[in-house]
């Protein structure tokens, strides 16, 4: 290898792009992984419609990662191309430091004193290792999602304004901000946010082309926008839109098609006009849309499949307005951004005839505007919770530190941590040392360079408070949401190798140029990365991890043959999809997602398409009446409320023999009934109609004082599908179903491995054991019982959900007089799921240990109470804890409103009684919560009276009073706590 500066660069750059990529490929998940990655595998794999607003370029990249390997690695080899993706973004986020390095210190770095040039490669390698490592970057780097991909187009599109700035004066020297712009078109295909960097990018064409003047950055500022608007949302959102407005122009004689046609041959019209008559700027604007237009041209991949109705098909934008409707998101509604309805402290409720400049408490829903009136104005919501909670916790994450992986968890420095989360994985300690590096490159960097510093500080901001204020999230999130930030992230990392540099800089100041403590420092800073890598190790360590295929492989097989299976949301459902479209299993159960049964298409689609051996589901009402399902939320007529009462459905014992006996054909069945598919029991025995009582969604009261209900439309489809299926198609819920979802039929559901089966005779929450024996047997869970195998919160909770399925089986045996089963069944829980590797939550370990009380097998219930204890114990003084502080600030409302309530003006009393109905509010949710963790208390101090074990079971019950100061009533008896366990535990 040469000395050359750009044989070293190279070779150092390859090493940063190496480094990455081994760690990256060491901790890849081997298949599929939750939340949107199933789906994005899915969709790639069979080129088909994900979720708005789509990513076809993505899926066109994740397809030829795909097509030359099997369905069984299709999963790793697309997990991979987000792997390889985030490793060129670390290799071109080294070459980037480097390149402002060289902006204020000089281009020729052959002719740099040693030591330099030891600060400059020593500050690029520190800089682009330590953003590899960091906990946002490396989560989104080694899973199926678009924003790896997405920043690698944002850092290239860094490193071509860089190598532009350096040769602006060359001739053509316009070709490298061409390709930036086609790279902004292609980078629509992936995710919106890289178009952000267009900031930073016409800061650096100012900024080298002229010299600063207030008058002349605001223009150049005023362009740039203006460039970003007719990018997004102009061309994006109303070039289709257009389209469609032509045609309805033409009554129809000419299509969108035409349109665009018409449109893209202007523009080539244009750069052919104005190259001949040597108009150069204008033939570069008109180049540079017209590349913008062809990495656009990647959507049509959305409308052109949408057509051919694939399985997945989510929105079917395979019109203009659907496909418009499509790009701007509508299903999930519009969020205010500027001026809007907000939430109002003096009314305590969200006022929609006051319009407020930034509104930030929009939401209608109860449970966000009770969190809203715990902020005093819009301003303390979006700095509080907003910024602070939702971005500025997760920079805190990456660069001091994270206390756990529990949602919500607070950052930490490590200097005073407080000892409960000790044992998380994501327990991670940074001691505020890459924070600190990056501030100081940060300062090191304007006063060097502040123009630069300055684009770096606008990239840093749009990538980061701009999406914040963009955004404008609502409470209770569900998930963490620091992955949309790592744009901002990789902004502030370029500062941490900034901070490296400069403190070589330093150091040869002061050391007088030696070459040795130079390199000694460069040392001592690469322990940086070091640390923040062995602290994030753990937790980003999905090598081992077959939780999400799994899962769906373990529901599907829950289900009789040709079964219609109601899932809930996004990882109910996505595992699913994943697992038939890719891997072809159980391509006979048709998976009906309840989210999406609200809506027109897809119940259309449910209807009207057969989904590979999956007949449509019996749904019987024409297309236009489903278009006209919403019309009821109008709220006009009296059929659009629910009177509650009793749902009744019939059962025509004499029509379902005739279908089983392959005398009556069904429409929505197959051909032949499997055996399976049948009831457990013989038709002669279920009854003659299902009934059961269903209140209704509350919405509010009439004028009178009466209850108000109303139904969902996913609640009259589920009703619709029962009635016209006729108990033909086996009908089931998958147990992560929430109970209201499940309209109040528990009294007709048996339990089937991981689902409920609606059976046309009353269960009343039994099952049959040998049905749910073979369920269970038929599962796989791979890895799951492996210690070296990582699992984070929404898994463990996952794993508490088996763990309460198996508990209830062996329930079952046990009510049965079947004692050896029930055991076995708990020892069978125990070795494929194994509190040793995923503790669980105390109430599942304590209904493990109480069986295991029951069946005498005393050690492992001891043993398992003393595992429950460490996070009931947390949660219970943590929980007294926030308590006394409600008390004090309950408190000192009270003697406001007393002390002052005649002098204060109305509204500020009105605003005060809104926070204190609150805080009492607040209060007595804590109550309850106390009271659930006294009665897991009163589970394990009932376990030691049976195992005649008094000293420990009173030690509880001092427990209880020494920490609550005798608040809490807490049973000191056998008897009494046989009573109260009696009503806990239902036996």
């Amino acid at each position: 290898m040469g000395t050359d500066h750009k044989s070293i660069n190279k070779a150092f750059a390859a090493l940063s792009f190496l480094t990455a990529l081994i760690l990256y490929l060491l901790t890849l998940p081997p298949t599929a992984s939750f939340w949107d990655c199933s789906e994005r595998i899915a969709c790639a794999w069979g080129l088909q419609i994900p979720h708005p607003p789509g990513t076809p370029f993505y899926l066109l990249l994740g397809r030829v990662f795909s097509m030359f390997t099997g369905p069984l690695s299709a999963a790793w080899m697309i997990n991979f191309m987000s792997a390889l993706a985030s490793s060129l973004t670390i290799m071109l986020l080294y070459l980037i430091i480097v390149r402002f390095v060289r902006e204020f210190k000089g281009y020729d770095v052959d002719q740099y004193p040693l030591i330099d040039r030891i600060g400059l490669y020593g500050g690029g390698l520190v800089g682009a290792l330590t953003f590899a490592v960091t906990d946002s970057h490396w989560f989104t780097s080694i899973e199926a999602e678009t924003y790896a991909l997405s920043l690698t187009f944002t850092a290239a599109v860094v490193w071509l304004i860089m190598k532009w700035s350096e040769l602006h004066q060359n001739d053509r020297n316009e070709r490298w901000l061409l390709l930036i712009v086609f790279l902004f078109g292609l980078a629509f295909g992936i995710h919106l946010l890289s178009l952000l960097s267009i900031f930073f990018v016409g800061l650096i064409i100012y900024f080298r082309k002229y010299d600063f003047e207030l008058t002349g950055f605001i223009t150049a500022s005023a362009i740039t926008v203006g460039i970003f608007f007719l990018i997004y949302p102009l061309t994006i959102i109303q070039l289709p839109a257009l389209a469609g407005r032509f045609a309805t122009a033409t009554g129809g004689m000419f299509g969108p098609l035409i349109f665009l046609v018409l449109f893209g041959a202007l523009i080539i019209y244009g750069i052919y006009y104005t190259h001949k008559k040597h108009y150069r700027f204008a033939n570069i604007a008109l180049l540079g849309y017209f590349l913008i237009l062809i990495g656009y041209s990647s959507y049509s991949m959305i409308y052109i499949r949408s057509q051919v109705n694939p399985a997945i098909d989510q929105n079917s934008p395979d019109n203009v307005d659907a496909f418009i409707s499509y790009l701007k998101r509508e299903q999930y509604g519009q969020q205010p951004l500027l001026r809007g309805d907000s939430y109002s402290n003096e009314t305590g409720r969200l006022e929609r005839d006051n319009p407020k400049l930034f509104p930030r408490r929009y939401s209608p829903e109860p449970r966000h505007q009770q969190k809203y009136a715990r902020f005093s104005s819009d301003l303390q919501f979006f700095l509080r919770y907003q910024v602070g909670h939702m971005y500025l916790r997760y920079f805190a994450w990456n660069f001091i530190g994270r206390d756990s992986d529990i949602q919500d968890a607070r950052w930490i420095s490590g200097f005073r941590t407080p000892d409960d989360m000790r044992d998380n994985p994501a327990h991670n300690r940074f001691y505020y040392i890459p924070f600190l590096l990056g501030m100081i490159g940060m300062l090191y960097h304007f006063r060097k360079d502040w123009k630069r510093a300055l684009a770096v500080l606008v990239l840093f901001t749009a990538t980061g408070l701009a999406i914040v204020a963009y955004l404008n999230q609502t409470p209770f999130q569900p998930r963490e949401r620091d992955y949309s930030y790592t744009g901002s992230f990789f902004a502030f990392s370029i500062w941490i190798g900034l901070g490296a540099t400069g403190l070589v800089e330093l150091v040869r100041h002061y050391a007088k140029g030696n070459k040795f403590i130079g390199m000694g420092l460069v040392m001592l800073l690469m322990t940086v990365p070091v640390l923040v890598g062995t602290q994030t190790y753990n937790n980003n360590d999905r090598s081992l991890r077959y939780v999400a295929p799994d899962y769906a492989y373990n529901l599907l097989n829950s289900t009789a043959p040709y079964s219609i299976l109601f899932t809930n949301g996004d990882n109910d459902t996505f595992p699913l999809w994943y697992l038939q479209e890719v891997e072809g299993i159980r391509t006979d159960v048709r998976v009906v997602n309840l989210s999406l049964l609200n809506t027109e298409w897809y119940i259309k689609q449910m209807k009207n398409l057969w989904n590979h051996e999956a007949p449509p589901v019996p749904i019987d009402l024409t297309d236009s009446e489903v278009d006209r399902l919403n019309d009821k939320f109008q709220f006009r007529r009296a059929s659009d409320f629910h009177q509650p009462g009793d749902y009744v459905i019939p059962v025509d014992k004499t029509f379902l023999q005739g279908v089983y006996d392959g005398e009556i054909e069904f429409p929505w069945a197959p051909p032949e009934i499997p055996e399976e598919m049948k009831f457990s029991v013989p038709l002669d025995q279920v009854d003659d109609e299902v009934r059961w009582f269903y209140e209704g969604t509350f919405l509010g009261r009439d004028r009178d004082g009466n209850d108000i209900h109303y139904t969902r439309i996913q609640d009259d489809m589920i009703i619709e599908i029962l009635r016209t299926n006729k108990w033909v198609r086996p009908v089931y819920f998958s147990t992560t179903v929430a109970r209201d979802a499940q309209m109040n039929m528990q009294d007709y559901m048996s339990l089937e491995g991981k689902a409920f089966r609606i059976m046309p005779f009353r269960t009343h929450g039994s099952h049959d054991p040998e049905i749910h024996s073979r369920r269970l047997k038929s599962f796989r869970l791979r890895e799951i019982n492996n210690e070296k195998a990582y699992f984070d919160q929404n898994i463990r909770r996952m794993m508490d959900n088996y763990r309460t399925i198996v508990n209830r089986h062996a329930s079952a045996f046990m009510q049965g007089g079947q004692p050896d089963s029930a055991a076995y069944w708990l020892r069978w829980g125990e070795y494929h799921i194994p509190f040793s590797t995923i503790q669980g939550d105390p109430t599942s370990i304590l209904n493990y240990a109480y069986r295991y009380a029951q069946l005498d097998e005393n050690e492992r219930a001891i043993a398992l109470i003393a595992l429950a204890r460490k996070d009931l114990d947390r949660t219970m003084k943590r929980y007294l804890e926030d308590l006394d502080g409600l008390d004090q600030q309950i408190s000192r409302l009270e003697d406001q409103l007393t002390e002052r309530g005649r002098t204060m003006d109305s509204g500020r009393r009105r605003t005060l009684q809104n926070r204190l109905s609150v805080l009492q509010a607040d209060r007595q949710q804590l109550i309850r919560e106390l009271s659930y963790d006294t009665s897991r208390y009163i589970i394990a101090q009932r376990i030691f009276y049976m195992n005649r074990m008094d000293e420990e079971a009173l030690e509880i019950a001092d427990f209880i009073a020494e920490v609550s100061g005798q608040r809490l009533p807490f049973p000191r008896t056998m008897e009494e706590n046989r009573e109260r366990a009696a009503r806990i535990l239902m036996d």
